[in-house]
């Protein structure tokens, strides 16, 4: 087996542990490359048609038949101080990173829904969903990323006559997300292949028994740290809810215990990897406010590679010779708290707290084949990470279509594979065009302007991504631009 030189890994920290590149090419199951801008051009211009007029959201609509489509997309330009690429600003071996502001790509999804109706009541049906999805950095000429099944599944309802519902293939399942991080804290089943049932409790309200399994694979072939072979790890993944049980007429409860299972694989001389999660939150809603709190532990097998995938993490993310993860020993616990205020007339504040503990159950080390017992561990590294932060944006609504909006948040972070700790803090301010007034009201135009400092031990962490943005080398960084966002 190879062995890298570990001045490589000293030197250069990025390397070593910023792949939120790799993991999007590598559990993304069915990516296209694709050269021309037309896609994206389709894309605006059908959102454009269907979201105006709503009622062209459905394509048509027969006695029997429905099709219909949805979507999302963000999009736009922005560049740094000194007219190079916009930087994002994020912490090393965060969940990820603030968005407003601060997304310096293209995302976009595209959905067509058939439903054929069984009876005159429309009561029993089949549906069938599909999905794809664009993604591109900015200041990069390579070509777009286009992922023709995101989603990919059938749902049959009241098929078996009590109002359950019955799915299968690849969906998104039940996700839970903080919209000011721009990420889900549940997500089991992204990326993944899979059945379950819903609607299993019948009272004429929300509340829910429901489950899913999925299996999981990575689009490349994985790379053993042990003997350098190079084959598919497979995972599996199965969940299991009660939501939306009332504890008063504004607070329910929910909760989801999650097993998963990375299977032995003898060519790769991995063996198999088991892991669970316990989660549960509170969800307040009583006029304007909306309330979540969230408490999740997960360990082992149970800790995805990322937020977007259910797929279980694994010992070497960089596909060489350096462990970063123990999974058998491993776990993740993390407080999460949001708030939004919204009378939808005079101003909005949403605000989100989240505490992260991570124990990744070794020491990075370099692996030797020759000698498998003497772990060389990297100087000045250790197995822990914290991470704290505080967010707060406000919207203040001057008309029907015109907000201001301020985004204030601070994020602290102790990483000690990395041996860094520091703060982050960030600030953004946009006027916001938009067709009605609310918080998560779509389509907006937004033109932006963005100021982050971070601490001296960070420098060279953060600005510099992507494709080469300017603040590598500094602490602190101003970027602005426009922003298109919608989603129907």
């Amino acid at each position: 087996m190879k062995n890298y030189n570990l001045n490589i890994f000293k030197k250069n920290k990025v390397l070593l542990f910023n792949r939120d590149l790799s993991c999007v090419e590598q559990s993304n199951g069915s990516v296209w490359r694709i050269g021309e801008r037309g896609l994206l051009s389709f894309f605006v211009l059908f959102m454009f048609s269907t979201t105006f007029n709503v009622k062209a959201q459905t394509i048509f609509e027969k006695v029997n038949h429905t099709f219909k489509t949805s979507g999302y997309l963000r999009t736009g330009v922005g560049q740094s101080e000194g007219g190079e690429t916009q930087a994002h600003f994020k912490m090393p071996g965060a969940q990820n990173k603030y968005s407003l502001g601060n997304q310096a790509d293209t995302y976009g999804e595209l959905e067509f829904d058939y439903s054929y109706y069984f009876d005159k009541e429309k009561s029993k049906s089949l549906d069938v969903i599909w999905m794809s999805s664009i993604y591109e950095d900015f200041g990069t000429d390579t070509q777009m990323s286009f992922n023709k099944t995101e989603q990919l599944y059938v749902r049959a309802n009241n098929f078996l006559g009590n109002g359950e519902v019955i799915w299968a293939g690849k969906r998104f399942y039940d996700r839970r997300a903080e919209h000011m991080l721009d990420r889900q804290w549940v997500n089991p089943g992204q990326r993944g292949w899979g059945f379950g049932m819903e609607k299993l409790i019948q009272k004429g309200t929300d509340e829910d028994i429901k489950f899913g399994i999925w299996a999981f694979q990575e689009r490349g072939k994985d790379i053993s740290f042990i003997n350098g072979a190079k084959d598919h790890l497979r995972a599996y993944t199965a969940d299991v809810r009660y939501v939306h049980l009332p504890i008063s007429e504004t607070l329910k409860m929910n909760i989801s215990l999650n097993y998963s299972y990375r299977a032995e694989n003898e060519i790769m001389e991995y063996d198999a990897k088991h892991g669970f999660a316990v989660i549960s939150w509170l969800d307040y809603e009583k006029k304007y406010i909306t309330n979540t709190t969230a408490l999740i532990f997960r360990q082992g097998a149970s800790i995805p590679i990322h937020h977007w995938s259910g797929m279980s993490e694994k010992e070497n993310p960089g596909n060489d010779n350096i462990v970063l993860n123990d999974i058998a020993s491993s776990y993740f616990l993390e407080i999460n708290n949001n708030f939004l205020y919204d009378d939808k007339e005079t101003f909005a504040v949403n605000g989100i707290l989240s505490a992260v503990m991570r124990d990744y159950g070794t020491k990075p080390y370099e692996y030797n084949s020759a000698n498998p017992t003497n772990k060389a561990y990297l100087k000045g590294r250790d197995k822990m990470l914290y991470w704290l932060t505080a967010g707060a944006r406000g919207m203040y609504y001057l008309s029907n279509n015109f907000k201001l909006h301020l985004e204030l948040t601070h994020e602290y972070i102790k990483n000690e594979q990395l041996n860094v700790s520091g703060n982050l803090d960030k600030i953004t301010f946009t006027p916001e065009l938009s067709l009605e007034k609310g918080f998560y009201a779509r389509p907006v135009l937004r033109p932006f302007v963005t100021y982050a400092f971070w601490s001296d031990d960070l420098k060279g962490l953060i600005g510099n991504t992507p494709n080469g943005a300017p603040f590598g080398n500094n602490t602190s960084g101003f970027t602005y631009g426009l922003q298109f966002e919608i989603w129907w």
